[in-house]
C-alpha cells in the first residue's frame, strides 16, 4: 500500500491562453501580472490559470477560486481532481475563464485550495487608466 502524501504548489501562472502541444509541451500565451481597463464594469475576455503541483502522492481535490477585493465574493470557481503516482511526478491544473467581468477597480484574490485546506492566496490587480495603452 502506498502512502498519501500531499504535494506542494510550485507555481501559479496568470495568462490568456494555454494550449497543449504535440509531444505533451504546453504553450502559455499574453502572461501577466495586471489588469488594466478605462471604465468599469469590465469584461476581460479570457483568463487562463495554471498550478504546478509537485512532490506529491495519492487522488487530491483542487479548488480554484477568483475572489473580490472584500474577499466575500466568488467571481469564478473551478474544482478538479488530480491523482498523483509518484512524488517526483509534477501535475499540473489549468483553468480557463471567459468573459470575467471586474466590477470595479482593485486587487482580486486567487486562492487555491487542497482537499478544502487554503494553500495559496495571489493577488490580481484590477487597475483603471485614464488612456488605452499599448505595449
Amino acid at each position: 500500500m502506498t502512502d498519501t502524501m500531499k504535494p506542494s504548489l510550485s507555481y501559479i501562472i496568470v495568462c490568456d491562453d494555454v494550449r497543449q502541444e504535440q509531444g505533451g509541451k504546453i504553450s502559455l500565451m499574453g502572461l501577466f501580472e495586471n489588469i488594466y481597463a478605462l471604465n468599469f464594469p469590465v469584461l476581460h475576455p479570457r483568463l487562463a490559470l495554471i498550478s504546478a503541483w509537485t512532490d506529491g502522492r495519492g487522488e487530491f481535490e483542487v479548488v480554484t477560486r477568483l475572489l473580490s477585493p472584500d474577499r466575500k465574493t466568488t467571481l469564478r470557481e473551478t474544482v478538479s481532481r488530480i491523482t498523483m503516482n509518484e512524488a517526483h511526478h509534477r501535475h499540473m491544473d489549468v483553468s480557463v475563464h471567459i468573459n470575467i467581468e471586474f466590477p470595479s477597480s482593485g486587487t482580486y484574490w486567487i486562492e487555491h485550495y487542497l482537499d478544502r485546506e487554503l494553500v495559496s492566496s495571489m493577488p490580481l490587480a484590477v487597475i483603471q487608466v485614464k488612456e488605452q495603452a499599448f505595449h
